[in-house]
């Protein structure tokens, strides 16, 4: 279907979608912009690992994931779900300052934390609030292995589109959690035989001879304040990047991927 007019309704709820929290949570969908995350997620949804709605593209963006898509897994797509649009509409609903013209409506992916995670190695992030950080630790994560990201104590909403386009994909491939209580993700990590390692700037274990073990998890805190005292209480252990410059403390992303690296060299 081609859609001409930016009045249209299908229009008005993709700019709703990207530009609106709100709009987002009332209908448990998110949206992903770019061809390399379109791509991405149609060959996902072939996979099942994730649910699309509606794929919207200008036919200025055809030609970028008619390159990267093979013939099959474009035809896979259903025509009721596809819907190609002017460049005008494509730079009137972006948030990007030049967008390449498509667009993904997708259902989301994260789960709330079970009663037991099976899994041997987790990151929790405890907190955090740059949507960039966020998706540069979920994009690590993928990339190391992880068995799951938790998300706790208010962190930024994890369908914002600053962390989509941070994530480059992997939101659909590694399981995400969201549980609001850091005391219940404590508790279901120790009842699951997985220990709690807090990140913390001083006072810790050096990373560097720090052994974690067969079933752990990290735990990331804020970026200006960290893990507060009380949380970090309820770990079983400390754990501190060896520093041997001036600098005293790394960006929360950074931090999380050297320790994720660190906890994948000791395998499962």
């Amino acid at each position: 279907m081609f859609i001409s007019s930016k009045d249209n309704p299908r229009i008005k709820r993709l700019a709703a979608l990207l530009s609106s929290k709100k709009q987002r949570t009332a209908e448990g969908v998110f949206v992903i912009e770019g061809v390399r995350g379109c791509v991405d997620a149609v060959r996902e949804s072939l996979d099942g690992l994730l649910e699309i709605e509606a794929f919207f593209y200008s036919e200025e963006a055809k030609a970028g994931f008619e390159n990267r898509l093979d013939t099959g897994v474009y035809d896979s797509l259903d025509d009721k779900k596809v819907f190609v649009i002017t460049k005008e509409i494509a730079a009137k609903v972006s948030l990007e300052g030049n967008t390449q013209g498509a667009f993904v409506i997708a259902r989301v992916v994260h789960k709330p934390v079970p009663d037991t995670l099976d899994g041997n190695r987790y990151v929790v992030l405890d907190n955090l609030q740059d949507p960039g950080n966020l998706g540069t630790v979920l994009r690590t994560a993928d990339a190391v292995g992880a068995d799951g990201v938790i998300l706790t104590n208010n962190c930024v909403e994890l369908y914002n589109p600053k962390v989509i386009r941070s994530t480059m994909g992997s939101i659909s491939r590694i399981n995400i959690y969201i549980e609001n209580s850091f005391e219940r993700t404590v508790s279901v990590l120790k009842d699951s035989g997985i220990s709690c390692i807090a990140a913390v700037v001083r006072n810790g274990s050096l990373l560097s001879s720090y052994h974690f073990g067969r079933k752990c998890a990290v735990f990331i805190g804020n970026e200006g304040r960290g893990l507060s005292d009380e949380h970090t209480a309820l770990c079983d252990d400390r754990v501190t990047i060896d520093m041997h410059g001036r600098l005293d403390s790394l960006n929360a992303s950074v931090a999380a991927a050297i320790i994720m690296w660190e906890m994948s060299k000791e395998g499962v």
